[in-house]
């Protein structure tokens, strides 16, 4: 994985049933250390009337990917990775070394 901003929804999905797309996100970024000194972690907030894609609106704010607790539709994936935005789930072994190196988990 590499350094950079990484967005992990608030609720750990990147959608809801009744709802559609999370708007709540944890915005971290690394300064490229391995040590969690360098992070800053923020909230972003998603508004569709302002930004109406959110992939658009994540590359917008450098994110360059996307940790989640559970694994979006395929159609999404492939929408964020054209996008330039990758998406991991917490099952993945990149996620689980990832949400580690910020003691997430």
């Amino acid at each position: 994985m590499t350094t950079g901003k990484i967005a992990i929804p608030y609720y750990g999905s990147l959608t809801h049933p009744t709802s559609g797309f999370e708007r709540i996100f944890f915005i971290v970024e690394q300064a490229g250390q391995k040590n969690t000194n360098g992070q800053q972690v923020s909230i972003g907030i998603w508004d569709a009337k302002e930004s109406q894609l959110l992939p658009n609106w994540l590359h917008e704010l450098g994110v360059h990917q996307i940790v989640c607790r559970t694994r979006p539709e395929g159609a999404l994936i492939d929408t964020m990775v054209k996008s330039g935005i990758r998406v991991f789930s917490e099952g993945s072994e990149a996620a689980r070394k990832l949400l580690k190196q910020l003691n997430i988990i």
